[in-house]
């Protein structure tokens, strides 16, 4: 007979196992029930009976074990191709990179800034709208609906970090999101264009995973699986 602490332990190492990794590969389209499901896996759960699979191939492992580039790789990239860090927004007026201004489209939903500015470095902004481009093709290819990724952070100035520093004491100071080359998107939230059609939440970050572990292997930028964030922290290469 197992031990109860046996068991315990087994049911902790399983639940970590499918936090980290989402849903399992090859997961079949089709509607299910939602009753085994939490509120965070499905948007607007009280509003809907059946949310919808769509099928995932999966990255080869934790998606925090794949996604882990550290911030000092991230942050020599961003240096390398970003603007000179700015302390507030009236000094963007004069930069001498050119940035482009982030907003809401075909290819990704912008959420609300608190902390962040919407602009991007040229480099920045053609991956963005790459993968949000390439996330909804996926999606709608494999029998779900049209749906967008969720871009949450852009860029910030030293002063936006320097607020985030008072709020959150992990928060580091040598932040990539200061060059304009770097940018985050949920993991957790997504943008449906029809609302009544609601597909698993799993699912969908799986399948944003895949796009960027493609994008990745092309060389085009670094990824970070943020859990407390519920992001994936991007850096244009």
């Amino acid at each position: 007979m197992f031990s109860r602490k046996f068991l315990v332990l087994h049911f902790i190492a399983v639940c970590a196992l499918f936090v980290a990794c989402g849903a399992p590969d090859d997961s079949e389209n089709g509607p299910v029930r939602i009753f085994n499901m939490s509120r965070s896996e499905v948007p607007d759960a009280a509003q809907h009976d059946v949310v919808h699979r769509v099928k995932t191939r999966g990255v080869g492992g934790y998606l925090a074990r794949v996604f882990n580039d550290k911030n000092d790789v991230q942050l020599e990239a961003a240096q390398s191709i970003g603007i000179n860090p700015i302390y507030s927004i009236k000094d963007a007026y004069h930069l001498k990179r050119p940035v482009k201004k982030i907003a809401t489209c075909d290819d990704y939903y912008l959420d609300s800034l608190t902390h962040s500015m919407p602009y991007l470095v040229p480099e920045a902004a053609d991956l963005l709208h790459d993968i949000g481009r390439a996330f909804t093709d996926t999606v709608l290819a494999r029998g779900g609906r049209e749906c967008q990724i969720k871009v949450t952070s852009l860029l910030r100035t030293e002063n936006m970090v320097d607020k985030l520093k008072r709020r959150n004491v992990n928060a580091s100071g040598s932040s990539c999101h200061m060059y304009g080359t770097t940018f985050d998107i949920s993991w957790t939230r997504f943008n449906y264009c029809d609302p009544n059609y609601i597909m698993y939440t799993e699912d969908l970050k799986n399948i944003l995973a895949e796009i960027l572990f493609d994008m990745r292997e092309q060389g085009r930028c670094y990824v970070k699986y943020e859990r407390k964030q519920s992001c994936f922290h991007i850096t244009a290469r």
